[in-house]
């Protein structure tokens, strides 16, 4: 049964390295069970042709949700990857990542940021967007806080939360890394130093990094990533006043699309399909 499940994925990767627009998500995660089928089904729905999850010793049910669904959706994978004696496990699995890569273009996220590409149909015609010259799309991260919410910790976050913090918050410049692997000479946290090419944001202008991931302006233009607590409802830290989202900016993009991935992944595992915010 494995080796045909290796059989198949292989036949899979082979079929897409002549994507040019082909994409792949990487990922490092622990214990983030609780909202990890939404997550998957958003980037699913918005294009993602691979997700890689690397699974940080998890102790939830990351690992049984990985065994329903990799076999029955050939685009999710999941690597167990236990923390290294002295060294970064995130940099370590983004660049073991790119060791076994079936797309020309790979994203970095974490498992509470989820991408939207406003003003494209998918990661794909986004990436299509891009000239030849431009090596990395770097991805203002907008943060949405509690909004002064009450309910269940099972809620979905991306309709629980749906007030961000004013566009020109300290954390909305902060980015994160969509680049062409074939260029990337060196990984740091959540972004990338490539051989050649421009480092842009997504208002298509080279920018200045003033840390390792955070740029020198914030824009929303195109793409942006939401950013959710992805964190109980119920828990006092997550409706603080450093959280809190002061600004109506639902985003309802790709939710039609984004059901149906998320009804198909609750088929699989048998759960009821919890759409209500």
């Amino acid at each position: 049964m494995q080796a045909l499940l290796r059989w198949r994925r292989a036949f899979a990767d082979r079929s897409l390295r002549g994507k040019p627009h082909g994409v792949t998500l990487v990922a490092i995660a622990r214990n983030e069970g609780r909202h990890l089928v939404e997550w998957l089904a958003h980037h699913l729905a918005v294009g993602f042709d691979r997700i890689v999850l690397y699974d940080n010793e998890s102790t939830d049910d990351t690992r049984s949700l990985f065994k329903a669904l990799s076999p029955r959706d050939l685009r999710l994978r999941r690597v167990p990857w236990p923390t290294p004696p002295d060294a970064s496990a995130q940099i370590l699995a983004y660049a073991h990542a790119l060791t076994d890569l079936a797309t020309p273009w790979v994203m970095y996220l974490d498992p509470n940021e989820f991408v939207v590409p406003l003003g494209h149909a998918s990661m794909a015609d986004l990436i299509a967007t891009l000239p030849d010259a431009v090596a990395s799309l770097h991805v203002n991260r907008r943060r949405f806080g509690a909004s002064r919410r009450e309910g269940s910790a099972d809620a979905l976050v991306t309709r629980a939360f749906t007030r961000s913090a004013p566009y020109a918050a300290e954390a909305h410049y902060q980015f994160r890394t969509l680049a062409r692997a074939d260029r990337i000479a060196a990984i740091r946290s959540q972004d990338v130093l490539c051989r050649h090419g421009r480092r842009i944001l997504s208002d298509g202008l080279i920018f200045t990094d003033t840390s390792e991931t955070s740029a020198d302006r914030v824009t929303f233009d195109s793409v942006q990533i939401n950013h959710y607590p992805n964190r109980l409802l119920d828990d006092a830290s997550a409706r603080s006043p450093e959280h809190e989202g002061t600004e109506n900016h639902a985003i309802r993009a790709f939710d039609t699309a984004f059901e149906a991935e998320y009804r198909r992944l609750c088929a699989i595992l048998g759960w009821e399909p919890a759409l209500s915010g």
